[in-house]
């Protein structure tokens, strides 16, 4: 029996929902399971009632969504590992502590230090499980450490760093949706390893190895094998950043990462290679099960990373969904295995990556067979690249909302790049793994080695080439999540009326539109009249900043704020622009207030009565803090982030005694003034 016309949507839709509510209130299990209990028996109920009279129906209707809410809800609470009592959090302490457990990933280290994934096994020789951030400091000139190493730990169990500013990435939230919740640092030999760890992640980490190893014995651009490693093994963490920046501004980002459109390229690649399988007896049996085990073999190649193995799940469904008959079979079976994928792993609705692959893939679905009717060439030649350009718009609608969400910027030049990026991509998927699997068979033969390298450093100047018209890339563009929503709105009517062009869904149209212009305006209004004034946390610099009317009045020593991370942020949340740049001065009023700033030299010098509501200490001046509160007799003193820790240590201990308020931005993050 059918719930609705298409049960997967509504009951994924439901299962979402009921994540989302769990992962706001963080519910336990025992409250879960009483709720599936509770769901469950009006679902039975009415289910047995329906099977008699059919009036029975729609409350049965209601009872599979409200059951499919509960689940949603219990899926989330048990996947969320603090709340089982085998997890490191129910001994975690501030202390330290002797932690042994197996590194499991290697992350994207920078200058400083490495960082990884490890497999929690034991905690002050007690059984529990769990995942830590490791942070290994490259001072000591120590190894870095690699897949399978057991690591034994003396050091406290620290909690990740929260945004220190407005509007930052949330690096800590970001590491939870992925189970991780605390970090250790692997510093002053406060470590030592145990072995080595032989188990499926090591065993596909040799592989990579051996793959990888092909590469370098001929010689070929470390920077080519970076790229390679992150095409077929999943691995982009050695990719510089400028690479990423121009793969960034072209509009190619999404190539470096496996995701929808590789495995996608490689369905249907080898669904046209297996096409004369289909004439044989059963042959459109077969050729599924053939497509699915090589996605799956893919999947296993390069490391089976969530990534891979979420675009994997999707396509597998898409590969069955080919294969049936019914035409709206391909929307059941993306319904279907975001079900599975969430059920699985409901962290999964919270990836920004799994999020534009499912957007792309159902704009691509909904609006790209209209998009093909426009004009029909005739030329095969001309027909492959006019199909490829409208598989480019169309993914570009889907995800643009998102894109513009998450990342700020459009690059105008998409279409371009994907033109040569598409057919490129393809040829490189198909020579890589042609050679990689000839190679793992034993059978090595250079020249597909050569060429892929060749066809790789073909894809990096033609990136680079595109990311030189820097005029078509539009960055720093303000979105927040009401425009978010409002876009979604329009893509989502704009989809409706490609499939009916009705009066009642162009109206809709019309309509959405009309909001999404309400939702600008009002963004803008509402973020225009929040007047404030900033002391940012950045180290080694001073970054202030007065919001009056939209307007930003930056107020730094650093030499070109403007392009500051921090403030590109700021700018980008807020819808306002930069009005002027002024240099640090010692005394800074506002709104009836005045900021003394006292830097590295410790000297200061105020006009007779001029009265100072606020200190700001920066550079770690040299400054008896005890005489300067007796003779100023500040309301507040605020150390930004350039000066010394245990200076700033110091300081809060002398504020403590006099009983005025201290804020240390290394500490807790930004300080703000309300203007009026």
């Amino acid at each position: 029996m059918k719930v609705v016309k298409f049960p997967a949507l509504n009951i994924a839709i439901c299962v979402v929902l009921g994540i989302l509510f769990s992962n706001e209130f963080r519910p336990g299990i025992a409250y879960s399971c009483l709720l599936i209990t509770v769901s469950f028996l009006p679902f039975l109920i009415f289910y047995l009632l329906t099977n008699r009279q059919k009036k029975y129906q729609f409350p049965f209707q209601l009872a599979t969504l409200f059951l499919s809410i509960c689940i949603g809800i219990a899926t989330y609470s048990f996947h969320f590992q603090p709340n089982h009592s085998s997890h490191y959090t129910t001994i975690k302490k501030n202390e330290k502590q002797l932690v042994e457990g197996v590194i499991i990933e290697k992350l994207r280290s920078n200058p400083y230090s490495f960082k990884y994934y490890l497999a929690v096994n034991f905690v002050d020789s007690i059984p529990k499980k769990g995942k830590l951030l490791i942070i290994q400091s490259k001072k000591e000139e120590r190894p870095a450490l690699q897949v399978g190493d057991k690591v034994l730990a003396y050091c406290p169990i620290k909690p990740i760093i929260r945004p220190h500013n407005p509007n930052q990435f949330d690096y800590a939230n970001y590491l939870e949706k992925k189970d991780v919740f605390d970090q250790l640092y692997l510093e002053n030999n406060n470590y030592r390893l145990l072995g080595k760890e032989q188990n499926r992640l090591v065993f596909l980490e040799n592989i990579r190895n051996r793959i990888t190893y092909f590469f370098t014995e001929l010689s070929i651009d470390p920077e080519i094998v970076n790229i390679i490693k992150a095409l077929f093994l999943g691995q982009r963490q050695d990719i510089d950043q400028e690479t990423l920046n121009r793969y960034s501004q072209s509009g190619a980002i999404h190539i470096l990462a496996i995701s929808g459109l590789h495995i996608g390229i490689l369905l249907f690649f080898f669904k046209g290679l297996l096409k004369p399988l289909e004439r044989i007896k059963n042959g459109k049996k077969i050729v599924p099960f053939l497509l699915i085990l090589i996605l799956w073999g893919f999947a296993m190649l390069s490391g089976l990373s969530a990534s891979v193995v979420r675009a994997v799940t999707m396509f597998s469904f898409v590969a069955i969904g080919l294969y049936m008959k019914r035409e709206t079979n391909i929307y059941n079976t993306l319904w279907s295995s975001i079900l599975i994928l969430v059920l699985i792993n409901p962290n999964f609705i919270f990836d920004v990556g799994f999020l534009l692959s499912y957007s792309a893939v159902f704009s691509i679905v909904s609006l790209q067979p209209h998009l093909s009717k426009v004009w029909q060439p005739k030329n095969k030649i001309i027909s492959y690249f006019y199909d490829i350009i409208t598989v480019s718009v169309a993914a570009q609608v889907g995800v643009l909302p998102l894109s513009l969400y998450y990342f700020h910027q459009f690059p105008g030049l998409f279409f371009i790049t994907n033109l040569v990026i598409i057919p490129l991509l393809t040829a490189i998927l198909v020579v890589g793994l042609t050679a990689i699997i000839l190679s793992l068979l034993g059978l090595k033969i250079s020249f597909l080695f050569l060429t892929l390298a060749e066809l790789i450093r073909f894809m990096n100047a033609f990136i680079e080439k595109i990311a030189s018209f820097e005029q078509f890339i539009i960055t720093s563009i303000p979105f927040n999540s009401l425009l978010l929503f409002s876009s979604l709105l329009v893509v989502w009517s704009i989809i409706l009326w490609f499939k009916d062009s009705s009066y009642k869904r162009l109206l809709f149209v019309i309509a959405s539109l009309f909001i999404l212009q309400i939702s600008c305006i009002g963004s803008i209004e509402w973020n225009k009249n929040k007047n404030e004034f900033i002391v940012f946390q950045y180290p080694k610099k001073s970054i202030l900043a007065k919001k009056i009317d939209g307007e930003i009045f930056l107020i730094s020593n650093d030499s070109t704020p403007k392009t500051n991370y921090v403030i590109k942020n700021y700018i980008e949340s807020n819808f306002g622009r930069i009005k002027t740049v002024q240099p640090l001065k010692n005394l800074i009023s506002f709104s009836n207030k005045r900021m003394l700033v006292i830097d590295e030299k410790g000297i200061y010098q105020l006009p007779d009565n001029t009265k100072v509501d606020i200190v700001l200490l920066t550079q770690s001046p040299k400054v008896n803090l005890e005489r300067l509160i007796k003779e100023l007799n500040p309301k507040l003193i605020i150390a930004d982030g350039s000066n010394y820790k245990n200076i700033t240590s110091s300081w809060e201990q002398t504020c403590l005694k006099q009983k005025i308020p201290f804020h240390s931005t290394s500490e807790k993050g930004y300080y703000k003034f309300k203007l009026p």
